[in-house]
């Protein structure tokens, strides 16, 4: 209650203090400003101009300071925005290489694809060609064959004809030279002994020459396939000293005959094979330059190795094959030199020229004629 009473007195009476107070410090401020006159005059308007510029100053100052605030926001913002660009660019530049690469990449391949295309479609032509080559090559062949065979045919037709023809030939010879045996026989008459032992059988009718004198070919100087005849009776009398020899390579036939006392008696007649083409017999008038018994030739054989095997080679001394280390010459047994390198002796008889120049006799004729002329024995070779 106490303290109740005592607010209620001391706030009024605080009041009213306050109030003098409050009027007393009033008048003598107001007559204190009153007494400074214009002086005080003057320092209130410079407080008021000082208060005023600094507040302008301070205002620049914030302005300045949020001009410098917003435009560094501005470069940090362009300087975000730069780095973005750059950033972008950059992507944008390794996407533009990446889609360089991957696009090269696709032309590099559609590349290789078409040189392998272009490759395939290279060999398939090629393949095709060489195909249509070797047919080509295949029908040539065939074609070749075929007129090969043809001209086989014709060359054997004619090898027939000629072979009659000739065989026509050789017989009207062999007539003929009967006819003029016949006329030897008959001009000896007069001289008496063989002639006229000739002279009696010389018209007898028969096969050849010799079967019209009545003799016979002896069994040992008969050759199976050759045309070989023997004049028995007359043999023994045959020798160096009287022996001629006459070769025929129209007939491919040779006679020894015997020209004692002015007369030519024929002994032996055989079938020889004479020089084929390209190795021609020579003809012409001769005489036997060597006799041997055992000869063999230094051109034509058979070439072997180190083993004594006989290796494929052309036969010619000249020319040594592969493989080849020796030559062995053909052999020529009862060898009779003529010229040169020809000569006659026993060998392969087919029926025509077969040899390379010399004249073949078969096997069993050639020793008999061997035996009966020499060196110096006269040799005639005629077509």
């Amino acid at each position: 209650m106490k303290l109740s009473f005592l607010s209620r007195l001391t706030l009024p009476a605080l009041s009213l203090a306050g109030v003098v107070l409050f009027s007393s410090c009033a008048v003598d401020q107001e007559a204190a400003l009153f007494s400074q006159g214009a002086a005080s005059s003057e320092k209130k308007k410079e407080k008021t101009t000082k208060v005023k510029t600094d507040s302008s100053e301070s205002w620049a100052e914030k302005m300045k300071a949020a001009r410098e605030e917003r435009e560094k926001e501005r470069a940090e913002a362009e300087k975000k925005k730069a780095q973005e660009l750059a950033a972008k660019k950059k992507k944008d530049e390794t996407e533009a290489r990446k889609l360089a690469y991957e696009k090269k990449k696709e032309e590099a391949a559609k590349k290789a694809l078409a040189q392998k295309e272009a490759r395939e479609k290279a060999a398939a032509e090629a393949e095709k060609k060489a195909l249509a080559e070797k047919k080509a090559r295949e029908a040539a062949k065939a074609d070749a064959e075929k007129s090969l065979l043809a001209e086989k045919k014709a060359a054997e037709k004619k090898a027939r004809e000629d072979k009659y023809a000739a065989e026509k030939k050789r017989r009207e010879e062999e007539r003929q030279a009967r006819i003029a045996a016949r006329k030897k026989v008959e001009g000896s008459r007069a001289s008496g002994g063989r002639g006229n032992e000739v002279a009696a059988v010389a018209n007898r009718s028969g096969g050849g020459f010799f079967s019209s004198l009545a003799v016979s070919t002896p069994k040992q100087y008969k050759s199976k396939g050759h045309h070989v005849e023997i004049n028995n009776r007359a043999l023994s009398s045959l020798n160096s000293s009287n022996a001629k020899i006459e070769i025929s390579l129209g007939q491919q036939r040779a006679r020894i005959y015997n020209t004692s006392g002015g007369m030519e008696q024929l002994v032996i007649e055989t079938q020889i094979s004479s020089g084929k083409s390209g190795h021609t017999t020579p003809t012409g008038s001769f005489r036997i330059k060597e006799k041997l018994e055992h000869k063999r030739s230094t051109l034509y054989g058979r070439w072997v190795n180190s083993s004594g095997q006989t290796v494929q080679s052309s036969g010619d001394s000249r020319k040594r094959p592969s493989g080849g280390s020796t030559f062995i010459g053909a052999e020529m047994p009862n060898w009779l030199r003529i010229t040169g390198g020809i000569g006659m002796h026993i060998g392969y008889v087919p029926n025509g020229p077969a040899s390379h120049g010399c004249i073949r006799v078969p096997a069993a004729v050639q020793p008999l004629i061997f035996s009966k002329v020499g060196v110096g024995t006269p040799v005639t070779i005629t077509y």
